[in-house]
C-alpha cells in the first residue's frame, strides 16, 4: 500500500536526480580543459516500482542516480597506444639522424666530404719545388688538419652515443616511475570500487600515464574482471611491467670493456635488464626506447664484412657504430693507399707508388705517411709492415716523424736530392681523389657519397614516418576526444535540462503541498 505522502517521495527523487545531474555537469564544465579528463555522466534509472492497487500492475516510485559513469573507448585507447609507440621511435630517430648528418652530409661545410675535398684541393693547388721546405711544411700541415678533422668527427659521434646512453638510462627510470604510479593507482581504484562505485578521476590519471608510457615503449594493457573487482596489467614489449598490485623494475647495467658490442663503442654503455636478472628482450620493440637503441647500437652487415653475423644485442640498423665503421674503412683505405699505393685488400693501384716507396729530401727511403697512435705509449706506430686493421677514426694519425721533421716527406720517386729530385709522389697523391679502383664503391667521394646516401635515405624514412604517425596519432586522439572529451555546448544543454527538471520537481512538490494542505486543513480530513 502506498504511503499517504507517496507523491512527495516521487517528487523528491526527481529533485535529487536533477541536483546530481547538475553536479556531474558542473564537474564536466570545470574539467573541459583538463588533459586526459573523460566526460562523466550521471547514471539515472527509474527506482524500484511498487505493486499496484489490489496487486494489479506496478506503480512507479520516481527516479534515482545509481552512479557516475565515464565515457571512454578502450579500443581507441589501444589504437592510440600502438600508433604512439611507432611515432616515438621515428621521432627519436629523425632527431638523432639529423645530428649524424652534420658529419656526413655533402651540404655541410664541416662534413667528411668537405674535409676530404679540401685536403685534396689544397694539395693540388700548391705551387712548389720538390726541394722547397715551405712546400713540404704545407703538405704536412694540410694532412695534419685532415687527420684532426676525422678524429673530431669520430669523437663527435661517440659523444652523441654517450648522450644517447644517458637518455636510455633516463627513459628506463621514467618507465619504472610510471610502473610505480600505475600500481599505486590500481590499489586506490580497487579499494574505492569495492562497493560498486567508479573511480573515474583516478582512472583518467592512470590512462594519462599509459599514454605517456606508450610513447616510450610499445604498451599492451590487459583488464580482467574478477568477483572482487577489475584487475589491470601492463605489458611492455610483451613483458610484464605491472601485474595489478605488483610491478617489475628495469635497470641499466654498464657493459664491461670486454662486453662491448662494437670495438669503437663508448665505455660503459648500458644493457637493459629486469631487476630479477633476466634480460629485457628488444625483439619487436618500438617506442622512443627502440629509437635510442637503434641509433646508439645499430650496425648492419656490409659488403666490407661479408658473412658476419650481428652480436647479441646489436640492433640491425644503421646507427652510430655503423657510421663510425664507415669512417674506419675510409681512414684505413686512405692510409694504405698513401703509404703503399695499395687498396685495403692489398691490391696494387696502378700509377701510385706510395710514400714508403718514395724518397725524402735527403734521398732516404720513405716512411709511413698515415698511421695510428698507440693507446699505451701515445706515440705513432712507425713500422712499415703496418697492421691496418688497428687503425680507426679515433687513433688515425699523421706520422710523428713527418710532423717532427718535414724533410722526411718522401715527395720524390728518385733518390736524387736537390734539383734532380722530383715531386711525383705528391702528384700521385692528388690523383688518388678520382681513382675509381680504391673502394668497392669507386673513388673516395663515391664511398663518402654512398654513405651519405644511406644516411639520407634513413633520415628521410624517419622523417616521413614521423610526419605520418604524427597525423595518425592526432587523428586517433581526436576520435578519442570526440567520444570522451567534454563538449561545452552539450554540457550547457544538459545544464538547462537538469535545471528545468529541478524547477519542475520543485513546482511539483509545491503543487502536492497545496493539495495536501487543502485536503487536511481545508476539508478537515
Amino acid at each position: 500500500m502506498n504511503s499517504a505522502f507517496f507523491e512527495f517521495n516521487v517528487a523528491t527523487s526527481a529533485l535529487f536526480t536533477a541536483k546530481n545531474g547538475l553536479s556531474v555537469t558542473s564537474n564536466n564544465i570545470a574539467n573541459s580543459a583538463t588533459k586526459g579528463y573523460s566526460r562523466q555522466v550521471a547514471l539515472q534509472r527509474a527506482s524500484e516500482p511498487l505493486p499496484g492497487v489490489c496487486g494489479k500492475g506496478m506503480v512507479g516510485t520516481g527516479s534515482e542516480v545509481y552512479g557516475v559513469g565515464q565515457i571512454r573507448d578502450f579500443y581507441l585507447d589501444k589504437k592510440y597506444w600502438e600508433q604512439n609507440a611507432t611515432l616515438g621511435e621515428y621521432d627519436m630517430k629523425n632527431d638523432q639522424l639529423e645530428l649524424i648528418e652534420t658529419v656526413f652530409s655533402e651540404l655541410s661545410s664541416m662534413g667528411v666530404n668537405s674535409t676530404v675535398n679540401s685536403f685534396f684541393n689544397s694539395v693540388s693547388s700548391l705551387t712548389f719545388s720538390s726541394g722547397d721546405a715551405t712546400y713540404r711544411t704545407n703538405v704536412v700541415n694540410l694532412a695534419s688538419i685532415f687527420v684532426d678533422n676525422i678524429n673530431s668527427y669520430a669523437v663527435s659521434l661517440q659523444n652523441q652515443q654517450r648522450d644517447l646512453n644517458d637518455e636510455v638510462n633516463a627513459l628506463v627510470k621514467k618507465i619504472n616511475s610510471i610502473g610505480d604510479q600505475v600500481v599505486a593507482l590500481n590499489k586506490q581504484i580497487f579499494s574505492y570500487e569495492l562497493d560498486g562505485s567508479h573511480a573515474n578521476d583516478l582512472r583518467d590519471q592512470r590512462a594519462l600515464l599509459l599514454d605517456e608510457l606508450s610513447k616510450y615503449v610499445n604498451t599492451e594493457v590487459k583488464i580482467v574482471d574478477t568477483e572482487y573487482g577489475e584487475k589491470l596489467s601492463v605489458l611492455i614489449n610483451g613483458q610484464s611491467l605491472v601485474n595489478h598490485f605488483d610491478n617489475s623494475k628495469l635497470e641499466c647495467v654498464a657493459r664491461k670493456p670486454d662486453e662491448k658490442l662494437d670495438d669503437n663503442d663508448a665505455e660503459g654503455l648500458y644493457d637493459i635488464k629486469w631487476s630479477s636478472g633476466n634480460n629485457f628482450s628488444t625483439k619487436g620493440l618500438s617506442g622512443e626506447l627502440k629509437g635510442l637503441l637503434d641509433i646508439r647500437d645499430g650496425n648492419v652487415i656490409t659488403a666490407d664484412n661479408p658473412g658476419e653475423t650481428l652480436k647479441d644485442g646489436v640492433q640491425n640498423y644503421k646507427g652510430i657504430p655503423y657510421y663510425v665503421d664507415r669512417l674506419n674503412i675510409l681512414v684505413r683505405t686512405i692510409s694504405r693507399v698513401f703509404n703503399e699505393g695499395k687498396t685495403l685488400d692489398g691490391e696494387d693501384i696502378k700509377g701510385i707508388d706510395g710514400h714508403i716507396n718514395g724518397y725524402d729530401a735527403d734521398g732516404n727511403k720513405g716512411n709511413l705517411f698515415f698511421t695510428y697512435r698507440d693507446a699505451e705509449t701515445g706515440k705513432t706506430v712507425e713500422d712499415t709492415e703496418l697492421d691496418y686493421s688497428k687503425i680507426d677514426a679515433f687513433n688515425f694519425s699523421l706520422s710523428d716523424l713527418l710532423t717532427a721533421d718535414t724533410s722526411k716527406l718522401a715527395a720524390s720517386t728518385s733518390p736524387e736530392t736537390g734539383e734532380k729530385s722530383n715531386n711525383e709522389i705528391i702528384i700521385q697523391f692528388t690523383s688518388i681523389r678520382n681513382n675509381g679502383s680504391i673502394f668497392k664503391e669507386g673513388n673516395v667521394f663515391d664511398f663518402i657519397n654512398g654513405t651519405s646516401s644511406d644516411l639520407a635515405i634513413d633520415r628521410k624514412q624517419a622523417e616521413n614516418f614521423d610526419d605520418f604517425y604524427t597525423e595518425m596519432t592526432e587523428s586517433t586522439n581526436n576520435q578519442r576526444i570526440s567520444v570522451s572529451g567534454v563538449s561545452l555546448n552539450e554540457e550547457l544543454t544538459n545544464m538547462i535540462k537538469f535545471q528545468q527538471l529541478y524547477v519542475a520537481s520543485a513546482k511539483l512538490m509545491q503543487s502536492i503541498s497545496k493539495i495536501y494542505d487543502t485536503t487536511i486543513n481545508g476539508l478537515g480530513v
